[in-house]
């Protein structure tokens, strides 16, 4: 066998290996004998029948893929044999083109993709630029503190007709649903109180009206009806309401404590941004691919999860593509998309761990273990078992290598209008 590098993409190698008929009448026999073990053949026990009978119950399409095979292998072992500075190679070998002939004496020409492991260490990613997440709490503070003056806010029937700040429950009935349907909400709050308020204004318990509104971008026509209405007593955010809600002393330490809770709910959601960008850029600069069928197979495992979350919830494949008007082709396509960003993640970290020899030490599994018994308990992991302190283990290793990269990457300031958006 003779074979040449013909490319290399990323982290792929395309090696082209020409096989001499003898090479390829050797592995006709050898494909030959391992399929004789496996059939059955008239008068002669598994696997004791003549190769030359044995030869007319195996087409010849079997016979040119198993021998495609063979060829394939060698050739990748020949490589890794003979490059021992050469990254450990992952994935079989892929068959990207072949010329064999029925006619053994031409021999055989075979074109085969090998797969690397990337090299991915700290000059990798302390070149690769990602945008800086800026974190700001102030919104979900103030909505938090909005969502407790909700929870302790309390109501009185009202006798008079429905006006702003008042809470109502309703009966919509639309064209598009078939009975009617019952909702309560704060007439001029949120989406739905502000669309309603017009109609609602000056209703009296008991009255109708025709409406016509939008809801998220789509008009709804039909009827409501207004069967309760009261009146909200809303609480002053003041320090005696954050004694109110919590041990706290005033409002000033009742903010404190939900700004430093949601800093560190930003702080770990803009790990996982700044994360997921390294990572993306890291797999477009080395070029990061997979066999076809790494590719297949991880897209069809997603679309079955997808299947299972659906039928779990009434719904069909079918009638999901309906819903959302997207075919069947473009589901597969997206999803394709998304699990191989996934396996290069996995692959990249891997990679990480392996090259900048990132483990988790006995100590390390036990003190992570102490604190974070709750997690672990809600998560169904025993760390006094073998299967957990390895669960714990890869835990650790994973957000080590998780910091690695958040670290090492260069950061950028956003363009203005993703700035602000963030």
């Amino acid at each position: 066998m003779e074979y040449a590098t013909t490319s290399k993409t990323g982290n792929s190698i395309l090696l082209s290996a020409t096989f001499s008929a003898d090479e390829v009448t050797a592995m006709r026999r050898d494909a030959t004998q391992a399929m004789a073990g496996k059939l059955r053949v008239p008068g002669f026990r598994p696997g004791k029948a003549p190769l030359s009978i044995v030869a007319k119950y195996i087409s010849d399409g079997e016979l040119k893929d198993d021998v495609l095979q063979k060829a394939a292998s060698q050739t990748y072992v020949t490589f890794l044999k003979e490059h021992g500075d050469t990254d450990a190679l992952i994935f079989e070998p892929e068959i990207v083109d072949s010329e064999v002939e029925d006619d053994t004496s031409k021999g055989l020409k075979v074109d085969v993709r090998v797969f690397e492991m990337p090299k991915a260490d700290r000059e990798l990613w302390s070149g690769i630029e990602v945008e800086e997440v800026h974190t700001d709490v102030t919104r979900a503070v103030d909505s938090r503190i909005r969502a407790l003056v909700d929870a302790v806010t309390e109501t009185s029937p009202k006798d008079g007709p429905a006006a702003h700040d008042d809470s109502v429950t309703v009966t919509v009935a639309t064209e598009k649903t078939q009975n009617p349907y019952h909702t309560e909400f704060t007439v001029g709050e949120g989406e739905v109180g502000k669309a309603y308020e017009p109609f609602l204004a000056g209703m009296s318990v008991g009255d109708s009206k025709h409406f016509n509104v939008q809801l998220q971008d789509s008009p709804l026509e039909g009827d409501i009806t207004l069967d309760g209405v009261a009146e909200k007593h809303v609480p002053e955010v003041n320090d005696e309401f954050a004694r109110t809600v919590g041990a706290f002393e005033s409002l000033a330490e009742l903010r404190k404590a939900l700004e430093e809770d949601e800093q560190r709910k930003a702080d770990e959601a803009r790990k996982d941004t700044v994360f997921s960008r390294a990572v993306e850029a890291a797999a477009q600069k080395l070029g990061i691919d997979f066999p076809g069928y790494v590719r297949r197979d991880a897209t069809q495992e997603r679309l079955g999860e997808i299947k299972k979350s659906l039928a779990r919830n009434g719904l069909s494949l079918n009638e999901y593509l309906k819903y959302n008007n997207i075919s069947a082709e473009q589901l597969t396509k997206d999803i394709e998309a998304d699990a191989v960003k996934l396996l290069q993640r996995n692959l990249l970290m891997e990679a990480t761990e392996r090259t900048c020899s990132i483990v988790a030490e006995d100590e390390d599994v036990q003190t992570y273990a102490e604190s974070h018994k709750e997690e672990l308990s809600k998560a169904g992991v025993d760390a006094s078992t073998d299967k957990g302190h390895k669960t714990i283990r890869n835990v650790i290793v994973w957000e080590k290598t998780r910091s690695l990269i958040v670290d090492a990457v260069q950061l950028m300031e956003p363009s203005g209008a993703k700035q602000e958006a963030e």
